[in-house]
């Protein structure tokens, strides 16, 4: 052991920069698998703890009408079930609202709480995080906690048609209703703004029932059972709920869009290094074969040998790793702070044994299988044959470029002779750019359909957009639709309306129904298949049928207010708003079960409208006869935003350590090659070669293998980046990704890819200035 130590100190002191660049790459392999170690493995659980901690609910649902009539239906129906383990029941009110938020709009069932009430529940309380002691105001969940949301501003919330201005007084966190992406939204009022709004009118009063069960792995089905009995006991009444799957995995896809990416870049670095690694052992054998002939000649063992490789790279590694690890955490406050903008749940930083050991033994592990299976062949070394053989035996049966018969300039010759003399730096040089062409190509693509125009993004992940969005009473439906023809503001209105049904043998699922699909925006939401036409027609969500082994052209079963009716499926959609679980039908496939209480309208606009001035002439109109206004681009804004801004800070530093990468492997390349090539050098320059042209000679020698690695990893990247991005997608209902690749992005990131690798090659290569001929013969 003493041996190998001082053999691996000894390499260490004269490969101080071989050494220092492995460090690199391992501690940013480290960081990153650390960062994604804690945010799949603890950050998720998060949830769970805060769940736990307050007692929150598996099942919500609120329930429009007469609450003392409602509340005893549902006491009775809950104390029936075996799978319930306890309820809680409390009066609220319930409405479609809408306030400023991120730049943009949020919409969403809203949940109007008192104070006391909501911190009080039994089940599925809340939790002031902050309060500023006012007396009069509302309290926000912490999610949009903002500039323009804080303590002792005004936010103006719209409710329904209805706009009211509250002071805020704090934030708090609620698990099931704390963000719009948990199907309802909880608002938390002083008893005073309770009591005025409950005055006013302007949401109906609800009963907000919060399930607990015994087993929560049943949660979907629970729901599903709950709002269909409810339905049928009240046909007329308006609805909405949530369960545990649906928030849990709403509530986190950024953090599982974050962790995915973290995870690939990671292993992909991690993959690098080990290439490199690999490529300087093997460098190490050629270039120290006589020395190491001497060692075993002297009686150094095979296994010290390798031995002191291991104890090299492994101990470098594992400080790396160490190091890696250690700075995750200064990072991960960072991190934590744009996962919880669309979280919203507190999460504490703190040391997690676990993530920190795996890190360390996947690196430390890898790294000292690379080494071992690459060292291995110091064991099949005779010392005298390693004594006879060394870097400067050289055979001249293979001469890829001979310099005689070559028509190419004597600099481009002599620099492909150095390409083809060192394949093992070539593949390395491959393999590196391979991978970060991948990267490239997601940057482009991130780029392209989420920065320069979001368009691709908010088709895939939204589904279905337009300007405005007018619910409107069933009475009132007829004139709305007949003034909305005539109005030459309004370019195109449609039906697009959406309700709970039930799949018999599933779960709950959301149905939109229109008159006529042909009129939608959207006409990529159904990806396989056709739009539904006829009344017996539905088209499913990809995600879901895959679930359920269905396929385009089974029957399926839904049922809603205690109908149902079998249709016939004509086609896969995937929209992430109901994280997969959702379909299609046409108004009167919907009529087969259920009747519209009321209608929603979307509109497209003449250019030169104002959405919001456009709205309150509705309301002016036709009163109460509106139920709500939605301006959907600005809701689409504010929602998409948050994605925008984390996928930009990812693909800046997924660039930024690509740069990274590519100058320390080729640091380490170029070292190798001066190294072993120093007498050439001083040969050439003493035949009256300049600095400048061996400088050009070297860095031309890795190009051939750098412009082939990139211009394969660009294509094979564009055909492959969709389906490897619908991979980390998949979670909230995507299937196959339809962004647009950016070919001349892709094209221009390429040649840049390449030019800078060019660029970098140039600079290492400047210690060829240090050699001189007469330096050389100096030390022979």
């Amino acid at each position: 052991m003493r041996k190998s130590f001082l053999l691996a100190r000894s390499n260490l002191r004269r490969a101080k920069g071989q050494g220092a660049a492995i460090v690199v790459l391992v501690f940013l392999a480290a960081m990153m698998l650390n960062l994604w170690l804690m945010l799949s493995m603890d950050y998720r659980q998060n949830f769970d703890r805060s769940h736990d901690r307050m007692n929150a609910e598996h099942v919500t649902l609120a329930v429009d009408g007469e609450l003392t009539e409602t509340k005893e239906f549902l006491t009775q129906l809950l104390e029936q079930e075996e799978g319930m383990d306890t309820f809680f029941l409390s009066d609220s009110m319930h409405m479609v609202g809408s306030f400023d938020y991120n730049g943009g709009e949020v919409n969403s069932d809203l949940i109007f709480l008192e104070k006391q009430a909501a911190v009080s529940r039994l089940v599925g309380r809340v939790e002031i995080l902050e309060d500023s002691g006012a007396e009069s105001g509302i309290y926000m969940p912490l999610l949009y906690k903002s500039e323009d949301i804080s303590v002792g501003k005004t936010v103006e919330i719209s409710i329904g048609s209805n706009k009211v201005s509250y002071t805020v007084c704090g934030f708090f966190n609620s698990v099931m209703a704390g963000s719009h992406n948990c199907s309802l939204c909880a608002l938390i009022l002083t008893e005073d703004k309770y009591a005025e709004l409950e005055e006013k009118g302007y949401a109906p009063k609800a009963v907000l029932c919060s399930v607990r069960l015994k087993e929560r792995a049943g949660n979907e089905n629970f729901e599903a059972m709950l709002k269909n009995k409810v339905s049928s006991q009240y046909p007329a009444a308006r609805m909405v709920s949530n369960s545990y799957a649906l928030v849990s995995q709403s509530r986190y896809i950024s953090q599982m869009i974050c962790s995915g990416i973290m995870s690939a870049m990671a292993f992909l670095i991690l993959l690098i290094a080990l290439v490199v690694i690999a490529s300087n052992i093997v460098n190490y054998i050629q270039e120290n074969m006589k020395n190491l002939g001497a060692l075993k000649a002297v009686g150094y063992t095979s296994g010290q040998l390798i031995g002191s490789l291991l104890m090299q790279f492994v101990g470098l590694s594992l400080a790396a790793a160490v190091a890696g690890a250690g700075i995750s955490y200064c990072l991960f406050p960072y991190v934590n702070e744009l996962m919880i903008s669309q979280t919203g749940i507190p999460y504490s930083v703190r040391f997690l044994p676990l993530p920190f050991l795996l890190t360390l033994m996947i690196s430390g592990g890898t790294v000292a299988l690379a080494v071992w299976l690459y060292s291995r062949r110091i064991r099949k070394m005779e010392p005298v044959t390693a004594l006879r053989q060394g870097l400067r035996t050289h055979s001249f049966r293979r001469n890829p470029v001979p310099l005689s018969d070559t028509g190419a300039p004597l600099n481009l010759a002599l620099a492909l002779k150095t390409t083809f003399s060192g394949m093992k730096n070539n593949i390395t040089i491959c393999i590196t750019m391979l991978v970060l062409s991948l990267v490239v190509v997601f940057s482009g693509l991130m780029i392209r359909n989420m920065m320069m125009d979001m368009t691709p993004f908010v088709n895939l992940i939204v589904g279905e957009t337009a300007d405005s969005c007018i619910n409107v009473t069933a009475d009132m439906e007829e004139d709305f639709l007949k003034d909305m023809n005539d109005d030459s503001r309004v370019e195109k209105i449609y039906l697009y309306n959406s309700a709970e049904v039930r799949h018999v043998d599933g779960v709950a699922l959301i149905a939109t129904f229109t008159e006529d699909y042909s009129r939608v925006n959207n006409q990529s939401v159904v990806f396989e298949g056709r739009f539904p036409k006829y009344d017996n027609e539905i088209a499913v969500a990809a995600k879901y049928a895959g679930e359920k082994g269905l396929k385009i052209g089974d029957e399926i079963t839904i049922t809603a207010e205690g109908k149902e009716a079998c249709y016939l499926i004509t086609g896969f959609t995937q929209i992430s708003n109901n994280l997969g679980k959702d379909c299609l039908l046409t108004r009167e496939g919907y009529e087969r079960l259920g009747k519209m209480q009321s209608a929603s309208y979307y509109l497209n606009l003449a250019e030169e409208v104002n959405i919001d001035e456009f709205h309150e002439e509705m309301k002016d109109t036709y009163g109460d006869g509106v139920n709500a206004l939605i301006n959907i681009r600005t809701t689409v804004e504010g929602a998409a935003s948050v994605y925008v801004l984390l996928m930009t800070m990812i693909v800046v530093a997924v660039l930024i350590l690509s740069a990274i990468i590519i100058a320390f492997v080729l640091y380490l390349l170029v070292r190798t090659m001066l190294n072993s090539k120093r007498r050439d050098y001083g040969i050439l320059k003493a035949l009256g070669f300049t600095t400048g042209q061996l400088i050009l000679q070297t860095a031309l020698s890795v190009m051939p293998a750098v412009a082939a690695s990139t211009i394969v990893g660009m294509i094979v990247g564009s055909f492959a980046i969709n389906p490897l991005t619908a991979l980390f997608l998949r979670g909230i209902g995507i299937v196959k990704c339809t962004f647009v690749v950016p070919v001349g992005l892709n094209l221009i990131a390429g040649v840049g890819l390449v030019l800078f690798t060019f660029g970098i090659a140039c600079v290492l290569s400047l210690k060829i200035r240090k050699i001189t001929p007469r330096a050389l013969l100096a030390g022979e």
